[in-house]
């Protein structure tokens, strides 16, 4: 896995995501609360649905639904939930599995709800090389 993590503020705007995202060469990145409890990830995939097809996510509108026409501009009205976490000790096989089957590119690693890392195809990929 990945350490340290850097993450972003759902309060940061897209285009502070993407700069960072750009910079670091990220596809991914996590975004925490003020407390730093991991809130959701934002992707390269969420940024070009907030430039090309900005009606697809708006959290503020009537009833927390999509405002038709309205552009998001802060990482929060475009990133996706924190749904999927593993455990530091989850099994590279495992977690493989975990990944393929929510077709995702990273997955952040917990210990006792804090990021301690995060994994990506790249990192199982070094491992498979190094064996």
């Amino acid at each position: 896995m990945s350490t340290p993590v850097i993450g972003i503020t759902g309060d940061a705007t897209i285009e502070e995501a993407a700069a960072l995202m750009l910079a670091r060469g990220y596809t991914t990145i996590p975004v925490f609360a003020e407390t730093g409890e991991l809130v959701g990830m934002l992707t390269e995939a969420d940024l070009g649905r907030v430039r090309f097809a900005p009606d697809l996510r708006f959290e503020d509108g009537p009833e927390g639904g999509a405002m038709t026409g309205v552009r998001a501009r802060l990482v929060k009205q475009a990133m996706r939930p924190a749904s999927i976490v593993v455990p530091a000790d989850t099994e590279l096989g495992e977690l493989a599995s975990v990944m393929v089957d929510a077709n995702l590119r990273c997955l952040p690693v917990v210990d006792e709800k804090h990021v301690v890392g995060i994994v990506s195809w790249r990192d199982l990929l070094a491992n498979l090389v190094a064996r």
